[in-house]
């Protein structure tokens, strides 16, 4: 990895460097150091916030080109007018061309290490602190959970990566050999099993937007999934099924920005609207296509033309997936409907519903991420978290588990929870294989657009199949550049460790299919 010692931002006002103690002190006494500055719970809050703040990197954009635009559920519209490299790397991932150079790949796994680095910190340091044990505890079950997170992202997206579980103080503790992925999951499985021991039992909503002990059971939960444990992640889910959440009347409000943290939320990335913190969200701007003028659409004007846009735009296939009267439809996928202008860019006139929408004659309509479009003050700068796990994931993930283990009739009730809010006839259905389908339809329908659908797809073996068959789809459109998708296999299921990594520690060796 990039020299992990670079990545140490603690937070925007505090910056300070590891040193030994020798017989010569050579640090001023007023200088912050590893040293001298985690010894207050306010100091540790700190650096807890810094890591939280890792999570932003991780969000946007790595986490929808990887995890949904990879998929069947998102594609890139072309736009002739933006050839950047980013562009072309952002859509290298979408097409299944990228290489090890690409610099998208990379920021994900970067912001991974970040995180991790700024949370071996924290539980290297905390030890000595005289902080009050419940507090202590707290901030250690916070710290465990971000660091398990982090692991658990790398390890699905990259395979097995470098284990290191203590602060960077030397070239030593930076350049290590990848790990076995079973080395890299005991980890994750240790940390979150401690980190449910210390954090509170209860949770109170709204929620702060910081971990809890729900967090760390759904993730533990989804940890075990991965590795088909499934009465293990059974039994975690039943407990969270028990700690308050509860799902939202209105499918909508689960994504509204009045409406943060609430009982259907699990875990989400916090941001909040306004230049002064720096803290805002734009994720709206990617998804939404280049225009002179965003008014039409965002309700605040900025010209996008020369943006990165047309981003992680619903597939037709995606669209097609869902059941007539199905509530969710209209509230994740929307129409913008307009005309092109003679410079040939798009001219946004009027936000349509998709349900039964015609294109009429003469206008052009653009499909786009309805689910993250909320009212902001300012152009460019959005009130919208990013949701990690929801209260319907963990029902749709209890009724996979109990599936699994043959209690089809179990696992009814839960995933009928979550239909009966989108508007839809309860399942009747136990044969276990033909439940298994719909659960897995279930998920990817009330998932749409949140990162879930290809690590599903990984989960379930699904991912060479499906993406075979909507490659075949897909590349009927004669804009699909011809090599795309051509490398749908076995070795393309993870991506490639960046070469900025194997180039400064020669001990990590490549993904195959990427040499």
């Amino acid at each position: 990895m990039k020299k992990i010692a670079y990545l140490l931002i603690f937070s925007m006002f505090i910056s300070m460097v590891s040193c030994k103690k020798d017989y010569l002190a050579l640090t001023s006494p007023t200088q912050l150091t590893t040293d001298n500055f985690y010894q207050t719970t306010d100091q540790f809050q700190q650096a807890l916030i810094a890591t939280y703040q890792s999570l932003r990197g991780w969000a946007d954009p790595g986490s929808w080109l990887m995890g949904e635009s990879r998929s069947d559920n998102t594609r890139y519209d072309f736009n002739p007018a933006n050839r950047a490299v980013a562009i072309l790397e952002r859509e290298g991932i979408v097409d299944w061309t990228n290489d090890a150079t690409n610099t998208q790949t990379k920021s994900k796994y970067t912001a991974d290490y970040a995180g991790i680095e700024r949370a071996n910190i924290i539980l290297d340091q905390i030890g000595k602190a005289n902080i009050d044990a419940a507090t202590k505890n707290t901030i250690i079950g916070e710290t465990e959970t971000l660091r398990a997170f982090f692991y658990f992202d790398l390890v699905q997206f990259f395979g097995s990566v470098p284990l290191n579980l203590h602060q960077v103080t030397g070239p030593s503790d930076t350049f290590l050999p990848r790990s076995a992925v079973a080395d890299v999951y005991a980890v994750i499985v240790n940390d979150l099993a401690d980190a449910i021991k210390k954090l509170p039992t209860t949770i109170t909503f709204p929620q702060s937007g910081r971990v809890t002990v729900g967090t760390a059971k759904m993730l533990l939960a989804n940890v075990y999934m991965v590795q088909k444990k499934y009465a293990d992640a059974e039994a975690l889910l039943i407990d969270v099924t028990q700690l308050g959440y509860k799902l939202n009347a209105n499918y909508a409000n689960a994504f509204s920005t009045t409406n943060k943290n609430s009982a259907e939320s699990i875990f989400e990335v916090q941001y909040q609207q306004g230049a002064a913190n720096g803290q805002y969200s734009s994720f709206i701007y990617n998804f939404i296509p280049p225009v002179a003028s965003t008014v039409v659409i965002t309700g605040t004007a900025t010209n996008t033309l020369n943006s990165s846009c047309s981003q992680n735009v619903p597939t037709q296939d995606l669209i097609s997936s869902y059941e007539a009267g199905d509530t969710r439809l209209d509230a994740t996928i929307g129409i913008i409907e307009g005309h092109y202008d003679a410079s040939a860019n798009f001219v946004p006139e009027a936000l349509k519903s998709i349900v039964s929408y015609t294109t009429p004659p003469g206008k052009v309509a653009k499909i786009f991420a309805k689910k993250f479009l909320h009212a902001s003050t300012t152009a460019g700068q959005t009130d919208d978290n990013w949701p990690i796990y929801r209260y319907a994931d963990a029902l749709l993930m209890l009724a996979e588990a109990m599936n699994e283990q043959g209690k089809s009739g179990t696992a009814l009730p839960y995933l009928n929870q979550v239909r009966t809010r989108a508007g839809l006839a309860a399942s009747t259905q136990t044969d276990q294989t033909l439940l298994r389908t719909i659960i897995v339809h279930e998920r990817r329908i009330e998932l749409a657009l949140e990162n879930k659908r290809w690590t599903d797809l990984l989960r379930t073996g699904q991912a060479i199949p499906v993406m075979t068959a909507f490659a075949a789809k897909i590349k009927l459109d004669p804009r699909v550049p011809a090599n795309a998708y051509t490398n749908i296999d076995a070795n393309h299921l993870l991506f490639p460790i960046p070469s900025t990594e194997i180039q400064l520690n020669p001990q990590i060796t490549q993904n195959p299919g990427y040499n």
